[in-house]
């Protein structure tokens, strides 16, 4: 009998971990319950050992409700609780019972009417979800594949990962901002810094191989304990709940509510209209300066930061501001094209100025000693190819939900110059024609001249004069139609340039073939007159 009551006290004791496996816990009680039945059986009954019996249950109900199972702590309240008499176990079990009711007055009563209300339609579309798995009939998976005509024959299934928007993804991050808030106070912080260690390679160093993983192994267990304490408190005392009880009721709540709704939605708009205006000045302060990168920079930065977040509601004339903003992105880039005075283009060292590009930077890279380092400049290229990786990775994610023709042009457009700077022109070629095409669906003359231009300058880079002399032609064109002097007359420079560098290269072409037949003229009259020879002795 010693032993059945050790076994009883220390399963008693082993389930105060209720906070951290409520599961665990009222398995551990369970057991303890059996524990007291059979000593109960082997014995005469004694007021200790119904003490014992109405503290476990006490206990079983404890843990029901630390596991978010109300109704089963209600049902093992009322069905193991009755036969046990006297003032300790209806006191405790009083107090159990008002608990539990006081959850489900929360969670069931007044706030859920109004909240059933507003999110109707998001229930609606849960419910069908619900009814769809429900009827959904597994089938093999080379059948599913094979009725939408994909391969059934890769052995590691590709998953697509779900693409969200900036905005939904902002969305996300301040509900779940509020949500940690409203549980934890002040404490959020640091649930926003646990969230953040979980993948900080500064924190989980993967070179750092024996610390690594039971670091890696605590941030998880603590993250998942402090999630698990939140899920209970939220059963408990739903956001609705807390939403309803904070606010006022009454016809006159309700107007002082929507009055103060619109009063911050008209804040909200007032100071996003300032910002669109100080941004307008600043990108076109930045053109009056003529460094077309800094402003490429100071657009992205504001397009997939600022804008990117602002709503219909808080931007009513957010196509109007985009559509500004692009166009004087695109007339700076126009305003490149100029040429210096004094410069002979006829010379062949003289193109980069021409065309627009950037000179190449010879470095010496061999090793001598008292001569620089070479590895810091290795180091500095390795940066710079990072950047742009990051940056095409950037402006390949905004394409994915851009919703306007000539933000999608321009997305194109800077993808093909990133492609254009680490010298993939093929693909700068591709890109740049799909900037067109986007360009030309908008009907904006300027990104199309923009797009035909780097084409260009592709085209000047690999010495494709026929190319060139096609490309150039559409760029006048299209000059023309912007009606646009200065960019006409760069333009005829550019074609007068090329016409002479086809006229120069047929020349050498024409003069290795005379070459070239000179050369073969004494061989053919050697083999001729060899053969004239040897039909004469015949």
């Amino acid at each position: 009998m010693s032993w059945t009551s050790g076994l009883y006290k220390s399963l008693l004791l082993r389930s105060q971990q209720s906070l951290v496996r409520p599961d665990l816990a009222l398995l551990d009680l369970q057991i303890s319950k059996r524990t007291i039945q059979t000593m109960i059986g082997q014995q005469r009954v004694s007021c200790s050992s119904l003490s014992r019996a109405a503290e476990t249950i006490a206990k079983k109900c404890d843990e029901l409700f630390n596991a978010n199972e109300f109704e089963n702590a209600l049902t093992t309240l009322y069905a193991d609780g009755r036969p046990f008499g006297g003032q300790f176990a209806h006191g405790r079990f009083d107090m159990i019972k008002q608990r539990s009711l006081s959850v489900f007055e929360d969670t069931l009563g007044e706030s859920l009417r109004p909240f059933m209300q507003q999110h109707s339609g998001v229930l609606e579309q849960v419910n069908r979800r619900q009814k769809e798995l429900a009827a959904h009939v597994s089938r093999p998976l080379w059948k599913a594949l094979r009725d939408r005509r994909q391969c059934d024959v890769q052995s590691v299934l590709v998953k697509e990962r779900p693409q969200l928007t900036s905005l939904e993804k902002a969305r996300r991050r301040a509900s779940e901002r509020l949500y940690n808030y409203n549980y934890l106070g002040r404490s959020a912080v640091d649930v926003a810094l646990l969230r953040q260690l979980r993948g900080d390679r500064g924190f989980l160093d993967p070179l750092r191989l024996v610390t690594t993983p039971p670091m890696r192994k605590l941030a998880e267990e603590q993250f998942t304990i402090v999630r698990r304490l939140m899920k209970m408190l939220h059963a408990r005392n739903p956001m609705y709940n807390r939403r309803y009880v904070r606010q006022r009721h009454g016809r006159i709540a309700d107007e002082e509510r929507r009055r103060w709704q619109e009063m911050h939605l008209f804040h909200a708009q007032y100071q996003t209209r300032r910002d669109c205006m100080r941004m307008l000045l600043e990108v076109q302060r930045r053109r009056r300066e003529g460094d077309v990168d800094r402003l490429s920079d100071y657009v992205e930065q504001i397009m997939s930061g600022f804008v990117e977040y602002k709503t219909q509601r808080t931007l009513p004339w957010k196509w109007e501001f985009i559509n500004d903003v692009y166009n004087t992105l695109a007339l700076a880039h126009c305003d490149r094209c100029r040429v210096p005075a004094n410069v002979d283009f006829l010379q062949a060292q003289n193109r980069p100025v021409l065309y627009l590009l950037q000179a190449e930077k010879l470095r010496d890279m061999s090793v001598r000693f008292g001569g620089p380092n070479i590895y810091v400049e290795i180091e500095k290229e390795d940066e710079r190819h990072s950047r742009v990786n990051q940056k095409l990775e950037q402006l390949e994610n905004r394409l994915r939900h851009s919703r306007f023709p000539i933000e999608r042009s321009y997305l194109f457009f800077e993808i093909a110059r990133c492609h254009f700077k680490e010298s993939r022109f093929d693909k700068c070629l591709v890109v740049a024609r799909k900037a067109f095409n986007e360009a030309r669906s908008c009907n904006c003359l300027i990104w199309r001249f923009n797009s035909i231009f780097l084409g260009c300058q592709v085209h000047a880079v690999l010495n494709r004069f026929e190319r060139l002399k096609e490309s150039l032609a559409r760029a006048s064109q299209l000059a023309s139609e912007l009606k646009a002097p200065q960019l006409v007359a760069y333009i005829g420079i550019c074609i007068n340039v090329n016409n002479y560098d086809l006229a120069f290269r047929r020349i050498r072409q024409s003069d290795v073939g005379k070459r070239r037949s000179r050369k073969r003229s004494p061989v053919s009259t050697i083999t001729s007159n060899s053969s004239q020879g040897s039909l004469s002795s015949t």
